[in-house]
């Protein structure tokens, strides 16, 4: 008995493992289950007409119009300086002194050398005079046969000499002038004035330091106007150009705005980063922007007053070629169509769209990225105004169920 328990246990598993083979091969070949698509949400909107500036935003660091470092012809030790640091200083104002005992002392040697000269050339313009009179004489004598030709001979001579010597003390006379001129100039250049108006933006020495040419003693800055330099990038090369608008802001003042405007602009591009430097200058009559703030700088390059314009983030790429696209759209039960357009200027944030639409066309501002032409979508109008504040989470996602 127990020897036929083994065999029928195992005909009766087979039986059950080929009822799950045929069960399971059944359910492989069932049709599979239907997946339906919900037409996908997209917001959308209509262009409006609106004021239009084409601008660029850059950064840069404030720095003085103008920068002057202060250094002396001469050596000497610090007598005085009688500006700190951020006094506002004028052109023409002694801004440091330096001792002048040893000038002093050599413009009176000049002088006391020039009043010799003078003596000896007053001297020397009396024996000419002497020797003049000596020589008319003997020609008066010579008529009368009283003088004889080498006494005239000597005569002549003698007066010859002294109009050299003459000649010679007056050359005396005017390099002792010009050794007092020299002595005097360099007194005055022991004190140094200010070449320019500004402030005292830094004292590099102080009194008793002993002052070189090489060496600059302080720097004196220019606050009317300040300018800053930021890079363009090569597309942007050919739309700045001189005398165009800017506005500047700074952190100092959060809700104040600065104009300024284009003064320079390189003539070539660095290689490395493919920039080219651009200088603007900003009127800064009060004094409030300072060297060393850092900048938020607009430049403005066209504006358009009223200008038929569109969300930047409605722009898709065209199908047929390059250029721009977006979709709008059209029909009951409502389809996506792809429309090509023509665009203005762009600041970023708003396009100028000059063809293509019209004031009525529905355009999809977000979930543009998520269709193709001809689908279905369930269209969410909302005014330009709210789009333009619509954060990107809000972009709707497709759905199957």
């Amino acid at each position: 008995m127990k020897v036929l328990i083994a065999p029928a246990c195992t005909a009766i598993a087979m039986i059950i493992g080929w009822f799950v083979y045929e069960q399971s091969l059944s359910d492989t070949q069932t049709a599979p289950k239907t997946i339906i698509t919900r037409p996908i949400a997209v917001q959308v909107t209509r262009s409006t007409e609106k004021s239009l500036v084409k601008r660029i935003n850059l950064v840069g660091n404030l720095e003085a119009g103008s920068q002057v470092e202060i250094r002396t012809r001469h050596s000497g030790y610090i007598k005085s300086m009688p500006f700190n640091v951020g006094d506002r200083i004028k052109a023409g104002d002694v801004i440091l002194e330096l001792n002048d005992s040893e000038n002093q002392e050599l413009v009176s040697r000049s002088e006391a050398a020039l009043k010799v000269s003078k003596a000896q050339l007053e001297a020397q313009e009396t024996s000419e005079n002497l020797a003049d009179k000596a020589y008319q004489r003997l020609k008066v004598l010579q008529k009368s046969g009283v003088s004889t030709n080498q006494q005239m001979e000597e005569a002549m001579a003698n007066w010859t000499i002294a109009k050299a010597q003459t000649k010679l003390e007056q050359a005396r006379v005017e390099q002792a002038e010009s050794d007092l001129k020299q002595s005097r100039l360099r007194l005055q250049e022991n004190k140094i004035l200010s070449p320019t108006d500004g402030f005292l933006a830094e004292r590099l020495v102080d009194v008793g330091d002993l002052a070189k040419p090489d060496v600059a003693l302080m720097k004196i800055v220019n606050l009317d106007p300040v300018r800053t330099i930021v890079h363009i990038v090569e597309k942007d090369y050919e739309d700045v150009k001189k005398t165009q608008e800017a506005i500047i802001t700074v952190d100092t003042f959060p809700n104040r705005t600065f104009a300024g405007h284009v003064v320079h602009k390189a003539p070539v591009l660095d290689p490395q980063t493919r920039t080219a430097a651009v200088q603007i200058e900003i009127p800064n009559s009060g004094f409030s922007l300072k060297p060393g703030m850092h900048a938020r700088v607009q430049i403005v390059f066209e504006q358009h007053h009223k200008a038929n314009v569109l969300p930047v983030a409605s722009l898709t790429r065209r199908k047929d070629g390059p250029g721009l696209a977006v979709f709008i759209i059209e029909g009951n039960p409502p389809i996506t169509e792809r429309r090509n357009i023509e665009t203005g200027i762009n600041d970023g944030e708003l396009v100028e769209i000059l063809s293509g639409i019209n004031s009525k066309d529905l355009v999809i501002t977000l979930g543009n990225r998520l269709v193709d032409e001809g689908q279905k979508v369930t269209p969410i109008e909302v005014p330009m105004e709210e789009v333009l504040q619509t954060p990107l989470s809000t972009l709707p996602q497709k759905t199957n169920l």
